[in-house]
């Protein structure tokens, strides 16, 4: 038998192919009885087929509503920064450069920390030989007046 013919038989020839006998069946009845006999659990496939079809338009949907508020939010970020950053930006910059400015100032200050240190020590030495100076000339019988021809 040719694929390509009618598997009830074709209506010229009665005894080629499948006939139904005895039967008060349709023919859309008898095809549902072999697609049931050939593949018993096609309708529950059927049925998880619609169900991830319906998944995937609701998580498509979904992704649509989500890229929509994306874009309004972006929209709304483009028209806050032409109000608001664009037309503040000389103050902004100046602002910065005063902010440059004084972190230069605090870096030099800091260049000259390591002489602090050293000018303290010196500064301790010079207030010992100074008190040791002004002991020895307090005690010196030259500046005290008792020299013999004065």
């Amino acid at each position: 038998m040719d694929t390509y013919k009618n598997p009830m038989g074709a209506d010229d020839s009665p005894s080629s192919g499948l006939t139904r006998s005895y039967t008060r069946s349709s023919k859309h009845e008898l095809l549902k009885q072999i697609r049931d006999a050939v593949n018993p659990n096609q309708r529950w496939h059927n049925r998880i087929l619609i169900a991830q079809a319906a998944l995937v338009t609701t998580a498509v949907v979904l992704l649509v509503i989500f890229a929509i508020l994306a874009q309004i939010e972006i929209l709304a970020l483009n028209e806050a920064a032409e109000d608001e950053i664009i037309p503040n930006l000389d103050s902004i910059i100046g602002s910065l450069k005063g902010i440059e400015q004084g972190v230069n100032a605090s870096y030099e200050a800091t260049l000259y920390m390591p002489l602090l240190l050293d000018m303290n020590r010196m500064s301790k030495e010079l207030e010992g030989n100074l008190s040791i100076t002004v002991q020895a000339m307090t005690n010196s019988p030259i500046l005290s007046g008792a020299m013999p021809f004065g």
